[in-house]
């Protein structure tokens, strides 16, 4: 075996130690893993609006088709089913005459009568009927309906006829549900009347007559993602008639409503606007600024405003008179946003107590991971970068506690290696920088791992890298295009995709020579790289924080390891 496989062998051969950091990685990966999971069944967007409606009852002439059980229609149609040669000609000729069987079997129709139990019954008179009066959600609605039994022509005087009766916003030709008051027989001397929900498959008007009563009643409207359901409940007047005299009774109405489609967008769009900011229906989330959540306990951690209650809301639909919102999902409303809401987070979750450098960072890299900051590109920031954020005079709590973790954080150098820290608009020699980040040894495989290196800037810059490492081999280890753009390698690199996990935020820097393996986490990415690679200058604050192998996340301690396999 060469000496140069012998070296490389030595270099990637597994430290001591190893075997609790794969432990602790896999550990952290199962807690990840059970954030994520509780945040699925952590509560979701739900909804409550209230407002007044106002109905108008109407006495019209129709013809009605209500679906009613038919226990016995069904029982004939299964007899149907089982044996057709012995039913009587008379049963054929009914069901074939509604449609509900023919030579080759139960039709479509038969087949609904046999798994509803319900079978259409027509009949027309006289009807009272309670409407929702133009509402913006409902229309114009029965919700109630109830048969004149006392006499067949109305006494009053007809506001619509023939065809313009037909054809009005009174008809009905899709099934909905309403409440019936009807008549039954207790014994050959008594009726009863029964308040009994039906469902109406259609109403023609033939006459409709001026309204004779109005009321109003409330109307609950609950929503979330996944129903749609409007609750009406009241008190109306319903006739009573007895011995052709027609007398009043007031009737409790309950009746709900799931047939009328999904508005929550509208609703949505009209709540965003109490926030100053903007519904997003792909995402599913409200886009506002940090400022206008701030007041809300808990929201710029969980991206979600846990209960909002707002009077007088005007939406495309209406105005409620009440509302209240629950699990609101939010997201920033920008990139500049989304870094004020990543300093919130760091600044309340520094100033609670001191967290362990381990803790911090698992914790940072599940709050950047969740979907809300999925548009947005959010460094992992970590010790240095830290500090040089935090003012001890105005964060004094937040600043020590991070103080006191890069101070607590122990070293497994086997030589002293400190952090490197650029300052804004100083002079840039990178082949100085990368000597220093490789102690001047000479490089043979470079491996840079970054989620975001896809702009035209990024490109420029990695090549600025790789010109000053002579002919090392690259890998840079990044995320799939973003918005249409990829980034274009220098020549002899290689590309390997990651996908979005809470050990992958951070910037590495990994150089590999013969004999060692120079391994940095940078608080920046590439930008920070301004104008070109010899007599450049430097943009931001970035820091270089040396880590030992068995610091590095998995993934990219397996990368170490192939390049002994491909050695070999």
């Amino acid at each position: 075996m060469s000496n140069r496989i012998k070296r490389q062998m030595k270099l990637v051969s597994v430290p001591k130690g190893i075997t609790d950091s794969k432990k602790t990685a896999d550990e952290a990966s199962n807690n990840y893993a059970q954030v994520k999971d509780s945040k699925n069944k952590a509560g979701t967007l739900n909804l409550k609006l209230r407002r007044s409606v106002p109905l108008k009852r109407f006495p019209i002439i129709a013809k009605v088709t209500f679906l009613r059980d038919r226990p016995d229609l069904v029982s004939l149609l299964k007899g149907m089913q089982k044996n057709p040669a012995d039913m009587p000609p008379r049963l054929k000729q009914y069901l074939t005459r509604e449609v509900l069987w023919d030579e080759s079997g139960i039709t479509n129709k038969g087949q609904q009568v046999i798994d509803s139990g319900l079978f259409e019954a027509k009949e027309r008179g006289l009807y009272h009927i309670w409407y929702t009066d133009n509402d913006p959600l409902l229309g114009t609605r029965p919700v109630m309906a109830q048969r004149d039994t006392a006499f067949f022509d109305p006494n009053m005087q007809s506001w619509k006829k023939g065809a313009d009766a037909a054809r009005s916003k009174f008809q009905v030709k899709q099934s909905l549900q309403l409440n019936v008051l009807e008549e039954s027989c207790v014994d050959r001397n008594k009726t009863e009347l029964n308040n009994i929900s039906r469902q109406l498959a259609s109403l023609e008007p033939e006459v409709i007559c001026s309204p004779e009563k109005s009321a109003q009643i409330e109307l609950e409207w609950t929503l979330d993602f996944s129903q749609s359901l409007v609750s009406l409940k009241g008190q109306l007047d319903m006739l009573q008639f007895k011995q052709n005299k027609t007398g009043s009774r007031p009737e409790a109405l309950a009746l709900s409503i799931d047939d009328f489609g999904d508005r929550l967008n509208d609703v949505m769009a009209a709540i965003a606007g109490e926030f100053d900011g903007h519904w997003r229906p792909e995402d599913r989330r409200l886009q506002t600024s940090l400022e206008s959540i701030q007041r809300f306990s808990s929201a710029a951690q969980k991206f979600q405003v846990g209960g909002f209650n707002c009077s007088d809301l005007q939406t495309d639909i209406g105005e409620f008179q009440s509302v209240l919102a629950k699990y609101i999902p939010i997201q920033p409303a920008g990139q500049s946003d989304a870094e004020k809401w990543q300093r919130f987070w760091l600044e309340n979750f520094y100033n609670r107590k001191y967290h362990s450098s381990a803790e911090a960072r698992k914790q940072q890299s599940q709050w950047l991971d969740h979907p809300a900051l999925n548009d947005f590109e959010l460094p992992l920031k970590e010790q240095q970068s830290l500090l040089s954020e935090f003012s001890r005079e105005s964060q004094t709590q937040a600043y020590w506690h991070i103080a006191a973790m890069a101070d607590l954080t122990p070293s497994r150098s086997r030589k002293l290696r400190m952090p490197i820290s650029l300052v804004n608009g100083d002079q840039l020699d990178l082949n100085k920088l990368i000597q220093e980040l490789s102690s001047g040894e000479y490089i043979e495989h470079f491996i840079y791992s970054d989620r975001y290196v896809h702009t035209s800037r990024q490109s420029r810059n990695l090549s600025y890298v790789a010109a000053c490492l002579a002919d090392a081999e690259g890998l840079l280890l990044t995320l799939d295009k973003q918005k249409g753009k990829e980034a274009e390698l220098p020549d002899g690199w290689s590309r390997e995709i990651l996908q979005k996990q809470n050990d992958n935020h951070g910037r590495y820097w990994i150089l590999v020579s013969t004999e060692n393996t120079w391994c940095w986490e940078c608080s920046g990415g590439l930008d920070f790289i301004r104008d070109n690679s010899v007599g450049g200058s430097v943009d931001g604050s970035p820091t270089f924080t040396p880590k030992e192998v068995v610091e590095l996340p998995r993934y990219l301690q397996d990368q170490i390891n192939n390049l002994v396999v491909e050695a070999l």
